[in-house]
Order: structure tokens, then sequence, then C-alpha cells
């Protein structure tokens, strides 16, 4: 099966200063999760996004919610959704890659072994105009298909797994096929299998979330809680890592970037522009921001920015 970019990497950690640990992370207990949590939901269909949003938020008490990655009503599966301060996060999530299972319908009849050639034609970069009933501007752009995993055929029907950059739109995706084909194509049905670190396998649906919520209210006990919600390390889990001194922590709060001393360790694949997720010494969330050297500079450099605040979390 394939892999989306942030599963492939396999970094190495680069020590700065050795003499500071980096201590283990402590769950949040359900106070916390309330005010700065996510719940991976199994949207059902034919529910809106933000009605399911709604739904949760309303039901659990919660005073401010959103979501990361709209889901058309028909389409089911991972839909994460931030709980209050958590909403900082939504926009960098939504720009992960995603998952999806697929089932295409072709309108004419054709050789199972030309769809699976189309298929690969269309993994890779490819160009694609939004549908007309869309949240983007309608211009043509390019978006990458990472793969296209093959499952099987039932009549005129294709199953299929697609792994994609942020954007891709999957019933465009179909229909495109279907006019390389020269029969025609539609996307039958739709799940989101992953929204960047999050998996359809470990999400919940809103009924068993309500069941959770309503039986913590009569026991108080917080792992109900905790199995409801995740803490925000998760959603940023596909970003490359920085851990950086406590000391930085005070300025850090006030937006101020982080410099180079600063710095305790790193992941070492990082790029100049990438996007990473600034950790404490005690594995917590502090920031995201973008990174303004690369790894081996990080470590190195004396003086100079090598993060800058986008996100403040602490």
């Amino acid at each position: 099966m394939g892999k989306l970019p942030f599963e492939k990497r396999k970094p190495k950690i680069i020590v700065r200063h050795k003499d500071i640990k980096i201590g283990r992370f402590k769950q949040p207990g359900a106070d916390a999760l309330f005010k700065c949590g996510i719940v991976n939901l199994d949207k059902p269909a034919p529910m809106l996004s933000k009605a399911a949003v709604r739904k949760l938020k309303n039901g659990m008490e919660i005073w401010k919610a959103g979501h990361a990655g709209t889901l058309d009503p028909a389409v089911t599966g991972v839909l994460p959704i931030f709980f209050a301060k958590s909403r900082k996060l939504s926009g960098i999530l939504t720009n992960a890659g995603k998952e999806y299972h697929c089932w295409m319908r072709v309108h004419g009849p054709i050789s199972e072994a030309k769809v699976k050639a189309a298929l690969k034609k269309f993994t890779g970069k490819i160009e694609q105009l939004p549908p007309k009933i869309s949240a983007v501007k309608r211009v043509l752009r390019i978006r990458e298909v990472y793969y296209i995993d093959y499952i099987g055929k039932e009549r005129n029907t294709y199953e299929f797994i697609v792994g994609c950059q942020a954007g891709t739109y999957i019933r465009k995706l179909c229909h495109d096929i279907g006019e390389h084909l020269g029969t025609g194509a539609h996307m039958a049905k739709l799940i989101r299998t992953k929204a960047g670190p999050f998996k359809l396998k470990d999400s919940i649906t809103l009924d068993d979330a309500f069941d959770l919520y309503r039986t913590y209210l009569k026991t108080k006990d917080e792992k109900l809680i905790v199995k409801l919600m995740q803490p925000i390390e998760v959603a940023v889990d596909f970003l490359p890592k920085v851990w950086i001194d406590d000391d930085v922590l005070p300025r850090l709060q006030h937006g101020s970037p982080v410099f180079a001393p600063g710095v305790v360790r790193v992941e070492d694949d990082i790029k100049v522009g990438d996007l990473v997720a600034c950790y404490t010494t005690g594995n917590v969330l502090a920031s995201v921001g973008l990174a303004e050297m690369d790894s081996k500079q990080m470590i190195k450099e004396l003086h100079g920015m090598a993060v800058k605040t986008d996100v403040v979390m602490i």
C-alpha cells in the first residue's frame, strides 16, 4: 500500500545541547482536552461537515469548535474536529496529505487493463480544474497524486485507494479519468481514510462520542475523555520537529521567533521553508513556524533566526 510523503520520513535526531534532557510526554487530562483537544470523527452521510461540528460542539457543550478539510455530505470518513484553542491548528492540518477509498463507475464497456493503465497515468503531478461548485477559485492548478492502489472491480465499478495532495478533488479525478478512457466516469462512493496523521481506523462515530461523554458526566472517569479526544501533538505529528530550551518559552508566548542558540535538538531532514513543530523539553507542542535554517544550521549557528513563529500554542 502507498504512503503519504510524511509517512515515508525516517529522520534521525541531531542534538545541540547534550546536557538538556527531553522528558516523556504526559497525557493531558479531561479539563485540558476540553480546552485544547481534537476529536477524530468518522463523519456520517449525508451530513454536512459544519453540521457534524455543530452537533458535536453542542452535544459536548464546547464553546467553540472547527474542522480541517471539508467533506461533501455524501462522503464519509475522517473529519478532525478541533475544540477551543486547538482551532489554531486546523488550517495547518487542512494542508496535510489525504487518503481516500474510492469507487469509480465507468459509463461504458472498457477493459480492466485500460482502467489500470489510466489510474497509473493519473498518478504523479496532474492538472485539475476544480468543480463549478467548490470552495476555491476555479482556475487550472497542479496537484500531486502520490499513489493509486488498485483493489478490484465489480461490473462497471472500480475500487481503489488514492493518496493525494491537499486540495485534490477526487470527484473531478474520476471524471477526468473517464474522459481519458473515452467512456465517461463518475465517483460512486468515497470514504476519507486519512487526513494527515489522523486515520479512519482510529476514528469515532458521533453516537460513540456522545456515549463516552454521557458516561463521563456520570462517572467522571477521565479515561473516557482520553479515549474520545486526542492532544494537539497528534495533529502536527506529520511535521518535522524542533525541540527548544524552556528559557525561550516566555518570549515565544508573545510570538518571538526561535533563534539558533535556543534550539536543543532537531530532526535531521529540515529544509529552509519547511513548516516545523517546536516542542518544549517536556515534549509539549509550543508553536508551529517556518524554518529559516536547515537542520545542520540550527545545530551549528551561534546567531540568527532558526524558526519564524506562525502559531503559538503555549
